[in-house]
């Protein structure tokens, strides 16, 4: 499950920036947890590589490239790859968990956090 929940006040204050403010906005920090994580990783994709197609028992994934602000969505009983056909080096993070989210929870998500969204597999091209 995909859990917002508030920080609590004995870890936040206002800045003195916020003064002006005070009375139209409370300090507030929202954290939200995806829970189920069951591994992280950094991929470094040399040009010109590709990770053939591949599915993942009991296990999502997602493949964030953080340079282009893209996540790419294998849900659970799919398959995806990835191809690098490009002459650069493609750094991702995958993050992969076993909690059945569905495409929308895990976009949405994402989403928030300023990436496009797509489900399945990540080709690039030059």
């Amino acid at each position: 499950m995909i859990k917002t929940t508030k920080l609590s006040e004995d870890f936040i204050t206002r800045t003195s920036g916020g003064v002006n403010f005070a009375r139209l906005v409370e300090p507030m920090v929202e954290k939200r947890t995806i829970e189920g994580i069951d591994e992280i990783q950094y991929l470094y994709v040399s040009p010109w590589t590709s990770i053939k197609m591949h599915g993942h028992d009991g296990q999502w994934e997602v493949w964030l490239r953080p340079s282009h602000k893209t996540a790419n969505v294998c849900l659970k009983d799919e398959e995806h790859e990835l191809v690098n056909n490009s002459g650069v080096m493609m750094i991702l993070m995958a993050i992969k968990g076993h909690i059945d989210y569905s495409y929308d929870d895990l976009a949405e998500l994402f989403y928030r956090w300023g990436f496009s969204v797509t489900h399945g597999s990540l080709v690039v091209n030059d």
